[in-house]
């Protein structure tokens, strides 16, 4: 039988296995479970509101540094009444509120990196997965923000700008988002996205094979506009959930990826220099077009490390370095925010196989992905 994955990839479990189905990645089912959060008329346990200042809202200039008193949580482990998850137990994880960290991962899993903003935690086959607020690009100066937590750990989020357009956000207990949606001041509702619907496993030898990738360079306009408006899908007759799409290679590949050349980060670095950031005029400025032009289109923002140095740290560094060019998008060229979804990879796909300090590999590139979605949609 030709191999299967549920909702997203799933780490080799047994190389003799053909038939591999994982829920959730290997993650507990509060992942998937945000009922509360999506019934208009639940009520939540608890609601915050506040407005983003400058000072509160991140900014892609900013650099990636480990929290000097984050350390690692011992193994979760149903004999120490969690004991020694005590420095994550209310984690501000924004989507996960006050939810116990340890009530969010598997039985078996292990936090090994706690950056301040991303919680890397190890399965106990050795991969890991990063928790992590996905609501952070929308807190912009000026907006807005209500938060509504409900019983099952879920939360809705509000964001009201100026010019009236809210961005409401649905995400699970441990921070994932699950359902996205922009309402427009004419009244419009924007779909981006919506994962609380129920999903078809993907057979991974029912796709059709991704075209032969070639670099395209970020300066050129006329490749650019050409990758996005390029849909690989040919007959395929299903569409994905963000989740597949984040999590699954080989659905990924259906779209072209642009690979963001012109920044490569420093060692250790998210940083991105204005006049880097210059460098992104004509993708930020097609993507802007896009997303004017249709307004549910939807961009994976992916960030990547070398392979020099420890495996969780670098995955939460990828997936910041994501973050950063997902910011310098919103602050240069005003890509709305809400249509970017950032994802950290880590040193798991190096554009150049080497085990030394490449400068190439330390990148970010970016995918249109709104083909692939089952639910993008404008009503």
């Amino acid at each position: 039988e030709p191999e299967e994955v549920a909702e997203d990839a799933a780490p080799e479990t047994d190389a003799a296995d053909d038939d591999v189905v994982v829920e959730n990645n290997g993650r507990p089912a509060a992942a998937a479970s945000a009922a509360a959060a999506t019934e208009g008329e639940a009520e939540a346990v608890e609601t915050t509101e506040t407005t983003v200042t400058e000072e509160d809202a991140r900014s892609s200039d900013e650099d990636f540094a480990e929290t000097p008193d984050a350390a690692p949580a011992a193994r979760n482990n149903d004999d120490d009444d969690r004991g020694g998850l005590s420095n994550f137990e209310k984690f501000a994880l924004g989507a996960a509120g006050l939810v116990v960290l340890n009530e969010l991962i598997g039985q078996n899993d292990e936090v090994v990196e706690n950056t301040g903003d991303r919680v890397v935690v190890q399965r106990q086959d050795g991969s890991y997965y990063v928790l992590k607020d996905d609501d952070e690009l929308l807190r912009r100066p000026g907006a807005d923000v209500r938060t509504e937590t409900f019983s099952d750990g879920s939360t809705r989020t509000t964001v009201t700008r100026d010019n009236g357009v809210q961005v409401v956000t649905v995400s699970a207990a441990d921070g994932t988002v699950l359902r996205r949606t922009r309402l427009l001041p004419d009244g419009r509702e924007v779909i981006l996205f919506d994962d609380t619907v129920e999903s078809r496993p993907v057979r991974l030898s029912d796709l059709p094979q991704p075209a032969q990738s070639r670099e395209i360079a970020v300066d050129n306009d006329a490749e650019l506009r050409a990758a996005l408006e390029a849909e690989r899908r040919a007959d395929l007759d299903r569409t994905f959930t963000l989740g597949q799409v984040r999590n699954i290679e080989q659905v990924r590949e259906l779209m072209p990826v642009i690979n963001v050349d012109a920044i490569n980060f420093e060692t250790g670095s998210a940083a991105i220099r204005p006049e880097e950031a210059e460098s992104l005029y004509a993708l930020g400025r097609a993507m802007a077009d896009f997303i004017a032009e249709n307004p549910d289109e939807l961009f994976l923002i992916e960030g990547h490390t070398d392979a020099v140095g420890n495996d969780a740290l670098n995955l939460a560094l990828s997936d910041r370095r994501a973050e950063s060019v997902a910011l310098a998008l919103s602050e240069y060229f005003d890509v709305p925010p809400e249509n970017m979804v950032v994802q950290g990879y880590g040193e798991e796909f190096l554009l150049v196989p080497t085990g030394d300090a490449e400068r190439a590999n330390r990148r970010a590139a970016v995918r249109r992905i709104t083909p692939l979605l089952q639910t993008a949609a404008v009503r």
